[in-house]
Formats: C-alpha cells, structure tokens, sequence
C-alpha cells in the first residue's frame, strides 16, 4: 500500500495539474453530440405535420402530413373529406411521393379498389352524401436511402372530375 501511495501523484491526479485543458476539451465534445440531439428533440430535423385545407365548393379537404421526414422514419397522415355535395363515386388520388420511395403499410379504412393515375395512385370509396364524411389514415415508412423533395399532394374526384385540391411537397432529409 505504501507503495502505491509513493507513485501516487495527488496533484496531477486530483488536483488535475498540468491538464487543466482535457475538462474542457471533454465538455465541449459532449456539447457537440448534445446538440443535434437537442434540435433532434425540437423538431428541427422532420416529423412535425402541418394541417392543410382546401374548400372548394363541391367538399371540404384536410390533410395532415409532415413538411420534412428524415431517411428510416415511420409516419403516419390523415386525409379528411367532408362532402357538401353528393360525390357518387369518391377518388382520393395520391401524389407520387406517397409510394415513390416510400413503404405504404396500412390505409383505413381500405378502399374499395386501388388503381393508378400514371405515377398516382388512386384510392376509390363509396358514394359519400352532402354532409357526410370519409377520414383516411396512412402510416408510412420512408426508405432509408431517400432524400429531397417528394410530391406528397392530394386529390379529390367525383370518379374523373375534381372536386378539390391540396398541393403539397415533403422534403427528406439524408
């Protein structure tokens, strides 16, 4: 023990003389991992949705759908029509950016029947009456080796004739 204590140098081990550097250089690398944590925590880097709507005469369309996603992120969306005139044969038609580089996991309630429009895909319900409503829930998964600007719009038909219109683009961070 007494060895031990020979060797034992008390002023650089606790009174850190001659490192008074390293504390601080420790300091500001755990400040550099905190901070993209921390805007990670605020949203800064996706997933927080914006409500979009547009009231075009023939219904009423809202959308909730994220502005920025990141590579890898689970998301969901919800597509809401309130119809103020009958709409025999109701379409929802995604833009491209819904399935190009995207996993579509679960639409509810589930369509009639699924069809495409070029590269939109085109989600068929049945009729919907004035004053009724049809509320559609997506949850998604963005490929891990996605990035930039997806078409994310959304559309409502009476089978061919549009009833109402939501542009909209989600960028995908790397």
């Amino acid at each position: 023990m007494r060895d031990l204590d020979e060797r034992l140098d008390l002023g650089r081990m606790r009174d850190l003389r001659g490192r008074s550097a390293q504390p601080w250089i420790r300091r500001v690398l755990v400040a550099l991992v905190a901070v993209p944590v921390a805007l990670a925590a605020t949203g800064a880097f996706g997933q927080s949705t914006s409500t979009l709507v547009a009231d075009d005469g023939g219904a009423r369309l809202q959308v909730e759908v994220p502005d920025t996603l990141r590579g890898g992120l689970l998301w969901r969306a919800r597509i809401a029509i309130r119809a103020e005139l009958d709409i025999k044969l109701p379409r929802i038609v995604l833009g491209s950016g819904w399935v190009q580089s995207m996993q579509l996991n679960t639409i509810e309630p589930a369509p009639q029947s699924e069809a495409s429009r070029g590269s939109r895909v085109v989600l068929s319900y049945p009729e919907l009456k004035a004053g009724n409503e049809l509320v559609v829930y997506l949850q998604l998964q963005v490929n891990p080796t996605t990035f930039g600007k997806q078409d994310t719009s959304v559309e409502v038909d009476d089978e061919t004739v549009l009833v109402a219109r939501i542009p909209h683009v989600t960028r995908v961070l790397p």
